[in-house]
């Protein structure tokens, strides 16, 4: 698991997310989603309506995706600059 906040390049030990039922929904789904399709390069959001700088992004990550390096940057792969 990687939690990672991109507007402080900072990974996070912890994360606590209060949804709503629709965002709870969508949630859901894009996990099923990936869960079927766990090696499809595909990544979800899920947006505030009430306030669109808020979101939450989400992907599956495998061993096979992360033997392609390129796409993903340092803090992504657990690195140290």
């Amino acid at each position: 698991m990687r939690i990672i906040n991109f507007y402080n390049k900072k990974s996070l030990k912890s994360v606590t997310l209060y949804l709503t039922k629709n965002e709870a929904i969508q949630f859901k789904e894009n996990l099923e989603y990936l869960l079927s399709n766990s090696e499809a390069p595909k990544h979800h959001y899920i947006y505030d309506l009430l306030n669109p700088t808020r979101e939450i992004s989400f992907s599956m990550i495998t061993e096979k995706k992360l033997q392609n390096t390129k796409h993903y940057n340092k803090i992504e792969l657990n690195k140290k600059s």
